[in-house]
Protein backbone atom coordinates (compact mmCIF):
# COMPACT_ATOMS: atom_id res chain seq x y z
CA UNK A 1 0.00 0.00 0.00
CA UNK A 2 1.75 2.83 -1.53
CA UNK A 3 1.69 6.71 -0.19
CA UNK A 4 2.15 8.27 -3.72
CA UNK A 5 1.37 6.82 -7.69
CA UNK A 6 1.76 8.01 -10.84
CA UNK A 7 -1.46 7.82 -13.37
CA UNK A 8 -2.81 8.63 -16.43
CA UNK A 9 -5.77 10.00 -17.85
CA UNK A 10 -7.61 11.56 -20.85
CA UNK A 11 -7.88 14.79 -19.20
CA UNK A 12 -5.69 15.37 -15.68
CA UNK A 13 -9.38 15.26 -13.56
CA UNK A 14 -9.36 11.84 -14.82
CA UNK A 15 -5.98 10.81 -14.01
CA UNK A 16 -6.41 12.58 -10.90
CA UNK A 17 -9.35 10.30 -10.54
CA UNK A 18 -7.89 6.80 -11.03
CA UNK A 19 -5.23 7.94 -8.33
CA UNK A 20 -7.22 8.64 -5.80
CA UNK A 21 -9.62 5.65 -6.43
CA UNK A 22 -6.49 3.33 -6.65
CA UNK A 23 -4.97 4.82 -3.29
CA UNK A 24 -8.37 4.62 -1.69
CA UNK A 25 -7.97 8.68 -0.32
CA UNK A 26 -10.60 11.87 -1.70
CA UNK A 27 -9.28 14.32 -4.01
CA UNK A 28 -8.50 16.74 -0.76
CA UNK A 29 -6.32 14.28 1.22
CA UNK A 30 -3.85 14.40 -1.62
CA UNK A 31 -1.22 16.63 -3.19
CA UNK A 32 -1.42 16.76 -7.31
CA UNK A 33 1.69 17.15 -9.39
CA UNK A 34 1.06 17.18 -12.97
CA UNK A 35 3.29 15.21 -14.90
CA UNK A 36 2.04 16.22 -18.24
CA UNK A 37 -0.73 17.99 -19.40
CA UNK A 38 -3.41 16.05 -22.14
CA UNK A 39 -2.78 17.35 -25.62
CA UNK A 40 -5.65 16.36 -28.42
CA UNK A 41 -2.93 16.01 -31.24
CA UNK A 42 -3.63 16.63 -34.57
CA UNK A 43 -6.70 15.61 -36.17
CA UNK A 44 -6.48 13.58 -33.32
CA UNK A 45 -3.11 12.04 -34.28
CA UNK A 46 -0.27 12.31 -32.03
CA UNK A 47 -2.66 12.81 -28.38
CA UNK A 48 -1.00 12.37 -24.96
CA UNK A 49 -2.79 11.27 -22.15
CA UNK A 50 -2.05 13.43 -19.28
CA UNK A 51 -0.22 12.04 -16.20
CA UNK A 52 -0.72 13.18 -12.38
CA UNK A 53 2.10 12.40 -9.23
CA UNK A 54 0.10 11.86 -6.60
CA UNK A 55 0.76 11.82 -2.59
CA UNK A 56 -1.20 11.29 0.12
CA UNK A 57 -0.93 14.33 2.36
CA UNK A 58 1.01 13.06 5.86
CA UNK A 59 0.61 16.29 8.04
CA UNK A 60 3.53 14.56 9.79
CA UNK A 61 2.53 11.18 10.59
CA UNK A 62 4.41 8.59 9.91
CA UNK A 63 3.77 5.48 7.36
CA UNK A 64 1.95 3.59 9.95
CA UNK A 65 -0.38 6.50 10.81
CA UNK A 66 -1.08 6.99 7.54
CA UNK A 67 -1.71 3.34 6.72
CA UNK A 68 -3.58 2.85 9.85
CA UNK A 69 -5.76 5.90 8.90
CA UNK A 70 -7.07 4.60 5.32
CA UNK A 71 -7.02 0.49 6.38
CA UNK A 72 -9.97 1.42 9.15
CA UNK A 73 -11.91 4.14 6.79
CA UNK A 74 -11.86 0.73 4.21
CA UNK A 75 -12.94 -1.35 6.51
CA UNK A 76 -15.70 0.76 7.82
CA UNK A 77 -16.94 1.51 4.12
CA UNK A 78 -18.21 -2.18 4.71
CA UNK A 79 -19.36 -2.42 7.78
CA UNK A 80 -20.96 1.13 8.88
CA UNK A 81 -22.94 3.35 6.18
CA UNK A 82 -22.37 6.54 8.85
CA UNK A 83 -18.68 6.33 10.48
CA UNK A 84 -17.74 8.88 8.36
CA UNK A 85 -13.87 9.96 8.64
CA UNK A 86 -11.50 8.99 10.45
CA UNK A 87 -9.24 11.33 12.88
CA UNK A 88 -5.87 10.68 13.75
CA UNK A 89 -2.96 12.37 15.86
CA UNK A 90 0.40 10.01 16.80
CA UNK A 91 2.54 10.36 19.95
CA UNK A 92 5.66 8.90 20.38
CA UNK A 93 4.21 5.22 20.77
CA UNK A 94 0.97 5.25 19.78
CA UNK A 95 -1.37 6.24 16.91
CA UNK A 96 -4.87 7.00 17.99
CA UNK A 97 -7.88 6.88 15.41
CA UNK A 98 -11.17 8.34 16.43
CA UNK A 99 -14.91 7.98 14.66
CA UNK A 100 -17.02 10.90 14.99
CA UNK A 101 -20.58 10.25 16.40
CA UNK A 102 -22.22 7.47 14.45
CA UNK A 103 -25.78 5.66 14.48
CA UNK A 104 -23.48 2.31 14.23
CA UNK A 105 -22.24 3.39 17.46
CA UNK A 106 -23.09 0.48 19.70
CA UNK A 107 -22.55 -2.17 16.73
CA UNK A 108 -18.59 -1.02 15.95
CA UNK A 109 -17.84 -0.82 20.30
CA UNK A 110 -19.63 -3.96 20.72
CA UNK A 111 -19.79 -5.87 24.40
CA UNK A 112 -17.13 -5.04 26.19
CA UNK A 113 -15.13 -3.44 23.30
CA UNK A 114 -14.89 -6.58 21.61
CA UNK A 115 -15.23 -4.69 18.24
CA UNK A 116 -12.92 -1.88 18.98
CA UNK A 117 -10.25 -4.28 20.07
CA UNK A 118 -10.18 -6.61 17.07
CA UNK A 119 -10.29 -3.29 15.50
CA UNK A 120 -7.54 -2.59 16.83
CA UNK A 121 -5.36 -5.75 16.24
CA UNK A 122 -6.56 -6.44 12.37
CA UNK A 123 -5.52 -2.37 11.53
CA UNK A 124 -2.21 -2.50 13.72
CA UNK A 125 -1.46 -5.68 11.45
CA UNK A 126 -2.03 -4.37 8.10
CA UNK A 127 -0.61 -0.93 8.55
CA UNK A 128 3.12 -2.68 10.01
CA UNK A 129 3.43 -4.73 7.31
CA UNK A 130 6.46 -3.95 5.25
CA UNK A 131 6.80 -0.63 6.66
CA UNK A 132 9.75 0.91 9.23
CA UNK A 133 8.58 4.23 9.69
CA UNK A 134 6.32 4.11 12.70
CA UNK A 135 6.43 0.18 12.86
CA UNK A 136 6.35 -0.24 16.73
CA UNK A 137 3.75 2.12 17.65
CA UNK A 138 0.29 0.79 18.96
CA UNK A 139 -2.90 1.49 17.02
CA UNK A 140 -5.60 2.67 19.49
CA UNK A 141 -9.46 3.08 18.04
CA UNK A 142 -12.05 5.01 19.82
CA UNK A 143 -15.64 5.92 18.75
CA UNK A 144 -17.07 8.94 20.05
CA UNK A 145 -14.40 8.74 23.09
CA UNK A 146 -15.03 5.13 23.89
CA UNK A 147 -12.92 2.19 24.43
CA UNK A 148 -9.78 4.49 24.13
CA UNK A 149 -7.06 6.55 24.89
CA UNK A 150 -7.23 7.87 28.88
CA UNK A 151 -11.07 6.40 29.62
CA UNK A 152 -9.96 2.82 28.71
CA UNK A 153 -6.30 3.41 31.17
CA UNK A 154 -9.06 4.71 33.57
CA UNK A 155 -10.97 1.70 33.16
CA UNK A 156 -8.62 -0.57 33.56
CA UNK A 157 -6.90 1.36 36.63
CA UNK A 158 -10.13 0.56 38.59
CA UNK A 159 -10.51 -2.67 37.91
CA UNK A 160 -7.03 -3.50 38.92
CA UNK A 161 -7.63 -1.19 42.41
CA UNK A 162 -10.44 -3.49 42.84
CA UNK A 163 -9.25 -6.73 42.20
CA UNK A 164 -6.22 -5.41 44.45
CA UNK A 165 -8.53 -4.55 47.15
CA UNK A 166 -10.20 -7.59 47.05
CA UNK A 167 -7.10 -9.60 46.88
CA UNK A 168 -5.82 -8.03 50.19
CA UNK A 169 -9.12 -8.17 52.24
CA UNK A 170 -9.93 -12.17 51.08
CA UNK A 171 -6.56 -13.00 51.26
CA UNK A 172 -7.33 -14.85 48.03
CA UNK A 173 -5.85 -14.32 44.55
CA UNK A 174 -8.06 -12.08 42.33
CA UNK A 175 -8.00 -12.47 38.63
CA UNK A 176 -8.45 -10.08 35.57
CA UNK A 177 -9.53 -11.45 32.47
CA UNK A 178 -10.79 -10.31 28.75
CA UNK A 179 -7.74 -7.75 28.82
CA UNK A 180 -6.11 -6.87 25.18
CA UNK A 181 -2.50 -6.39 25.17
CA UNK A 182 -3.03 -3.02 25.57
CA UNK A 183 -5.35 -2.57 28.62
CA UNK A 184 -2.29 -5.71 30.25
CA UNK A 185 0.74 -3.01 29.27
CA UNK A 186 -1.42 -0.41 31.76
CA UNK A 187 -2.29 -3.19 34.54
CA UNK A 188 1.01 -3.62 34.91
CA UNK A 189 1.98 -0.34 35.12
CA UNK A 190 -0.62 0.10 37.82
CA UNK A 191 0.20 -2.87 39.68
CA UNK A 192 4.00 -2.27 39.93
CA UNK A 193 3.19 0.87 41.70
CA UNK A 194 0.95 -1.35 44.40
CA UNK A 195 4.52 -2.62 46.92
CA UNK A 196 1.63 -4.99 48.98
CA UNK A 197 0.83 -6.78 45.92
CA UNK A 198 2.29 -9.61 43.63
CA UNK A 199 0.85 -10.42 39.97
CA UNK A 200 1.35 -13.11 37.60
CA UNK A 201 0.76 -13.43 34.01
CA UNK A 202 -0.97 -16.57 32.93
CA UNK A 203 -1.72 -17.89 29.35
CA UNK A 204 -5.08 -18.98 28.60
CA UNK A 205 -4.93 -20.19 24.89
CA UNK A 206 -3.65 -17.91 21.76
CA UNK A 207 -2.16 -14.84 22.68
CA UNK A 208 -5.09 -14.34 25.11
CA UNK A 209 -3.25 -13.88 28.89
CA UNK A 210 -4.99 -13.30 31.99
CA UNK A 211 -3.73 -11.59 35.42
CA UNK A 212 -3.55 -13.13 38.85
CA UNK A 213 -3.10 -10.64 41.56
CA UNK A 214 -2.45 -11.88 44.87
CA UNK A 215 -1.53 -10.39 48.13
CA UNK A 216 1.99 -10.68 49.59
CA UNK A 217 2.39 -12.27 52.58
Amino acid sequence: MCNVIEKEGKTISEAVMNACEELGVSKSEVEIEVIREDSRGLLGIGGKKAIVRVEVKSEGLSEKGVRAKRTLETILGFISASAGKVKISETEDRIALELPQTEDKRHLVGKGGEVIKALEYVVGRISSKNIQEGKTKRVAISVDGRRNGRKRETDVARKVAEAARKARESGEPQTLERLSAYERKTAYVALKKMSDVKYESIPVGGNSKKIVVSAKN
